[in-house]
């Protein structure tokens, strides 16, 4: 009886290393692990998710009149405000990381001046707190002339989440505006998705 106790024991204490060392989790690079990126580990959006419908809005606004219109104005100013998470998921930290994305990729196109955000946290917070009702021209341009912009790109995530028998479906779209701060018009609009699951 002694020696069972002491058997059950000592598999007890040896099975965590004898774990350990058959390669249970552990911490690695992308970079040490090829295709590390390639397979999704959740629904939520990842890198890889933000950056092909970021990709596919940024290409249908660089093919759009607004861009023409920012290249007869000689370079305006453009800032860059928060999109609204209209989603069941917590990506708002995905969100944020857009944002520099974008703005990003409009310095590099060079048909603007980008406006950073970062160097106006509480209006950020202001945008934030208030951009969650139905669209309203007279705050955008309130927030533009706060900033010195005369543009704004903004936009909003939304899913569709369907779960049958342990699988699970998020479909998302991510629409991108830019918008005229003076008149409030919306001047371009793209939409562009994906789905995630589990199966």
């Amino acid at each position: 009886m002694a020696r069972s106790r002491f058997f059950s024991m000592a598999l007890v204490l040896a099975l965590p290393v004898a774990l350990a060392a058959c390669g249970g989790p552990r911490a690695v690079r992308g970079e040490d692990v090829p295709g590390l990126d390639d397979q999704a580990m959740s629904t939520g959006l990842d890198r890889r998710d933000l950056q092909k419908m970021l990709h596919e809005n940024m290409e249908a606004l660089q093919r759009s009149a607004v861009v023409q219109r920012w290249q007869s104005e000689d370079r305006p100013a453009v800032a860059v405000i928060p999109m609204r998470n209209e989603t069941s998921e917590h990506i708002d930290s995905a969100l944020d990381a857009l944002l520099s994305e974008v703005e990003t990729r409009l310095v590099n196109a060079g048909h603007v001046r980008v406006i950073s955000m970062e160097q106006q946290p509480k209006l950020v917070e202001e945008i934030k707190r208030q951009y969650s009702g139905a669209f309203d021209p007279s705050t955008v341009a309130k927030w533009g002339k706060q900033i010195g912009a005369r543009y704004l790109v903004t936009g909003r995530v939304y899913n569709t989440d369907e779960r049958q028998a342990g699988e699970r479906r998020v479909q998302y779209f991510l629409f991108m505006q830019v918008i005229d701060v003076e008149t409030g018009e919306i001047l371009f609009q793209n939409r562009s998705g994906l789905t995630k699951a589990i199966i």
